[in-house]
């Protein structure tokens, strides 16, 4: 590894002419605004931006390679280095500099400080209106003059740069030679400070290897939202078979939009492709998938992806918030692709196999540990029943279901926990309906529903109640509006004032407690021991339906 100093007016040149570009498996530029100008200022008062990363090239790219944001480089460009680490930061300079921002302008300012008492750049919002740029002003010499704005575009290193200063400053002085002579060289002086400003760099030589190319980068990659492997494996796929997994992906989100509702797409897709390919859904699995097979049975995990969310949504699961345990998902995926290609009897037959899956995947401790062994052991056993119609024996469907107690006991299901977001998804099953507007819960508004105690803590608190409020049985998702209308009254009461709010009288209200699984006669006694017996055994009823595959109604 070396490290090298590099001039900015460098930086720029070997960009413009596409020497430098980046590793496809980069993200895309994220910086705010307020970060570009930053780093503007920070070149302006000579303080230290920070190193780049690069990776020394000679030949063919050792990664499938992109320009940096908004440069079109020529031809015949040939790449030279490929940028590990600071896109963010070159990409704001190069662009800030050519003015190739849609709709924001930078101007370096005469009369504003920073904090620090450095020198200012400030940031103006701009739109085009009919082929024109507003605020009208930013197109003027000599607005920006009178406000003391100098844009950042004639900082721009290079030759051809400093005629265009001489220009703009007469056009906004109108030919006072006195002003323009002093802006011309405070400009100038700018110029130059941007020209030989210093940014350097680290370099891995051209015998690197990709594995080791990989991990340093995952080792520097520093971001908010750091790359994973996934991010990455995308470079594999482009360079064996040529084929890009972005635009597979981008072709997948607009074919199955919902998929994304529940993780990551990448991820999901990348651990259904390694149990398509009879692997553990794991990391170590995934770096040894076949991708020519990837894209062969591309078209059926598409088509797999579109009915799981289908299935999905059929059975009320909605989001990944929701959801009680991410392993079901691509194993779900995978078998619905097999299953697609199923008519009449037969596709019942994989339905009601489907459901009794992914309700038992739910509720038992089959996914605690070791779930992606486990996964794949139930993924084959499903496989000979649905796609070759052998029998299959999958150890799901002998996994207990858990008892009464362990149901009164199951958390807040807010929280990260499986059995408490199983409880939950019972009630959304039955449709949800909210207490107060009647809507039903679906995909549309579920984000917007918020966790309500059905026996609020106050109440019980009051009533110095043996069994705590956060109790996934004594929980309903209503709309925030329900939810601050009903705030801490207890059951009688705002069932009360819901039948007194309707016209449709009682007989609407009771519908609405049935559909999320709640029981009548506890709310009025306000019972809360008594409310979650009853609705206990109410959601073991339904779970052992579920749970055999049968479908199941309130």
């Amino acid at each position: 590894m070396e490290a090298r100093n590099r001039d900015l007016k460098d930086w720029v040149s070997a960009i413009s002419r596409g020497q430098v570009q980046l590793p496809r498996f980069q993200r895309f530029e994220a910086w705010s605004y307020g970060q570009i100008a930053s780093l503007l200022e920070s070149v302006l008062n000579e303080l230290p931006v920070g190193s780049m990363f690069v990776l020394q090239v000679e030949g063919e790219p050792p990664f499938k390679y992109r320009p940096i944001n908004g440069v079109q480089v020529p031809d015949d460009a040939r790449v030279s280095e490929l940028l590990l680490d600071g896109q963010q930061r070159l990409t704001a300079l190069w662009k800030s500099l050519n003015g190739r921002y849609q709709d924001r302008d930078y101007f370096v300012s005469f009369n504003e400080r920073t904090d620090y008492d450095g020198i200012a750049v400030q940031s103006v919002k701009t739109t085009y209106k009919q082929g024109r740029k507003y605020p009208l002003w930013t197109n003027s010499p000599v607005e920006l003059m009178k406000r003391g704005y100098v844009p950042v575009q004639l900082l721009l290193p290079g030759e051809e740069t400093a005629q265009r200063v001489t220009e703009w400053v007469k056009e906004a002085c109108v030919d006072s030679s006195e002003e323009v002579l002093e802006h011309v060289v405070r400009i100038n002086a700018w110029r130059a400070k941007f020209s030989s400003f210093n940014i350097p760099f680290l370099s891995l030589p051209t015998t690197t290897s990709r594995a080791q190319v990989l991990e340093v980068f995952t080792r520097i990659n520093t971001g908010f939202t750091p790359l994973s492997i996934f991010d990455i494996i995308t470079a594999d796929i482009e360079q064996e078979i040529g084929e890009s997994l972005h635009d597979l992906l981008e072709s997948l989100n607009g074919r199955v939009p919902g998929l994304a509702r529940f993780g990551d797409v990448q991820d999901i897709i990348l651990r259904t492709a390694a149990l398509v390919q009879d692997k553990t859904p794991d990391r170590p699995s995934i770096l040894e998938l076949d991708w020519k097979k990837l894209v062969e049975n591309w078209a059926e995990i598409v088509v797999g992806a579109e009915e799981a969310v289908k299935f999905l949504e059929s059975e009320k699961v909605l989001d990944a918030q929701r959801l009680p345990t991410f392993t079901v998902l691509p194993a779900l995926i995978t078998l619905w692709s097999y299953a697609a290609k199923l008519t009449g009897d037969k596709l019942g037959e994989a339905r009601t196999l489907l459901r009794k899956f992914l309700w038992r995947g739910f509720f038992t401790e089959r996914y605690e540990s070791s779930a992606h062994t486990a996964a794949i052991q139930d993924v084959r056993e499903l496989r000979k029943i649905i796609r070759d119609g052998k029998e299959g024996n999958p150890a799901i469907f002998a996994s207990d279901l858990p008892s009464k107690q362990e149901l009164l006991e199951a958390g807040w299901p807010k929280k990260k926990d499986r059995l408490a977001r199983a409880i939950l998804l019972v009630s959304l099953k039955g449709g949800a309906t909210d207490l107060a507007d009647g809507g039903e819960i679906q995909v549309g508004n579920a984000s917007q529903r918020e966790y309500h105690h059905i026996f609020p803590e106050a109440y019980l608190k009051n009533q110095q109640a043996e069994q705590p409020a956060g109790l996934a049985l004594n929980c309903a998702l209503i709309t925030w509006k329900t939810n601050r209308t009903i705030r801490d009254k207890e059951p009688l009461v705002y069932m009360r004032d819901r039948a007194d709010a309707s016209s449709l009288g009682d007989e609407e209200i009771l519908f609405r407690l049935k559909s999320h699984s709640i029981p009548e006669e506890p709310l009025r006694e306000n019972n809360y021991e008594a409310f979650l017996n009853q609705r206990a055994d109410l959601v073991e009823a339904a779970m052992r339906a579920l749970a055999s595959g049968r479908p199941w109604s309130p």
